[in-house]
């Protein structure tokens, strides 16, 4: 693995990485009190997290940490030892073995553990590791894949197979890894079954809560799951000899190979009736795979109904208050209906045509010519009292202009009157 964009991406981290005197401080081996290289360590360890996080180097080769990452022209830090010990000692870096494989047996897991904690070093040797884990990471990685497969999955846990694992967790050495520490964590689990061909899965809980054990319906969904990833394997492969047989077919008719062409078409015929089988029994796996999930589904809400229930009879609450909650709750429901429906039958803006807004302006213009000819006050009134007089007598004005009074014919032509003699002074007036 070439290494050279590491090494450039430490001299756009590092401003000072090139600085002869600097760099001879940090190359130095760790001595004396631990007050003396603290910061020393401080920037190796914060350095390499940093590089790993950038490349999302989950598992790390100690010697190549120390040989590759930080070689300077042959020159090599010689504290990087004491740096991934104390890394190892605090929690930063972790070995494969120290996590226990779930696939061996109950038994091998048990010695495995008791072992370890008898015969494992103080302080092991890190440069002497093949491969070491940054727990950091391991933690993003892992809250990661739990976030892609709940995006997927609407139960509170779910099975896939260890090929799909594999390729969310990004190979089989990181998938291996990310096994080992949610099956700590006791948020996953590993599922095997020997029916026809020997498969392999990982049961992993979507939420903070631990799995229990293993049943013999995780087994068959599993097993359901891994035939339906193989035949829509089958299918694809299928649909590409379909599209291959027909190029082919419609190659050869055109270079007049009539009876070659006619080959491939039967070839395409039996490709199509192969498919159609497959597809059906894809149909029925799928199919009952859904009644499984459904029937799963079914059991989370009648358990969450009884929790309910008892939650119900602890707080004693009576029957007749959780009726008042769902009324209410039904009346906000409804009005927020009906609110949804009234802006679903409001027209919107862009229904309405220029003509129709060029005619409501010229009678709004119409409007305002008349109201500014309508009773001009004989005096500016400049108290407050007078302003308050003015405001009463505009709301009264509004509110006898708005009632709808039939006139007598006596009024009606007293008042028809006196607007036609208003519009002669105003004739003579212009």
């Amino acid at each position: 693995m070439d290494y050279s964009n590491v090494r450039d991406f430490i001299a756009k981290e590092v401003p000072d990485w090139n600085n002869e005197v600097i760099t001879v401080a940090r190359f130095k081996a760790f001595s004396g009190q631990r007050s003396d290289w603290q910061p020393n360590f401080i920037f190796w360890r914060d350095l390499i997290i940093k590089i790993a996080t950038h490349f999302r180097f989950l598992i790390v080769q100690p010697s190549q940490v120390k040989n590759d990452w930080f070689n300077r022209g042959g020159l090599t830090p010689l504290c990087i030892d004491d740096v991934l010990s104390l890394m190892y000692n605090e929690g930063d870096i972790t070995r494969p073995g120290d996590l226990v494989d779930p696939r061996s047996g109950r038994f091998s897991q048990l010695v495995r553990k008791v072992t370890n904690l008898i015969t494992r070093p103080a302080t092991p040797d890190i440069m002497a590791e093949e491969s070491v884990i940054l727990t950091p990471l391991l933690k993003d990685k892992a809250a990661e894949v739990v976030k892609h497969l709940s995006e997927s999955h609407w139960n509170s846990s779910c099975i896939i197979t260890m090929k799909k694992f594999q390729e969310v967790c990004g190979g089989p050495d990181e998938a291996s890894v990310m096994l080992r520490y949610l099956s700590g964590c006791r948020t996953a689990q590993y599922l095997s079954v020997l029916k026809n061909e020997f498969v392999e899965g990982v049961k992993i809980s979507l939420s903070a809560a631990a799995l229990s054990s293993v049943s013999n319906l995780d087994c068959d969904v599993l097993y359901l799951i891994w035939t339906v990833e193989k035949l829509q394997q089958q299918l694809d492969v299928i649909d590409r000899r379909c599209e291959l047989s027909r190029k082919s077919a419609v190659a050869s008719l055109h270079s007049g190979n009539k009876k070659l062409a006619l080959r491939y078409a039967r070839e395409l015929k039996l490709v199509t009736q192969s498919r159609e089988k497959c597809s059906s029994l894809l149909n029925r796996v799928e199919e009952v795979y859904g009644v499984i999930v459904d029937a799963e589904s079914t059991k989370t809400v009648s358990e969450a109904m009884q929790i309910g229930a008892r939650a119900i009879k602890e707080n004693k609450i009576s029957v007749e208050d959780v009726d008042i909650c769902l009324r209410d709750l039904q009346e906000s429901i409804d009005s927020q209906k009906e609110v949804e429906k009234a802006l679903e039958q409001t027209p919107s803006y862009t229904d309405i045509d220029d003509e129709d807004i060029e005619e409501e302006l010229e009678e709004l213009e119409l409007a305002l010519e008349k109201e500014a000819q309508v009773d001009t006050p004989e005096k500016t009134i400049t108290t407050e009292e007078g302003t308050a007089t003015l405001e009463a007598a505009e709301l009264l004005s509004d509110t006898l202009s708005n009632l709808k009074l039939s006139d007598s014919p006596a009024v009606k032509s007293r008042t028809t009157q006196a607007m036609s003699e208003g519009e002669k002074t105003a004739n003579l007036v212009m």
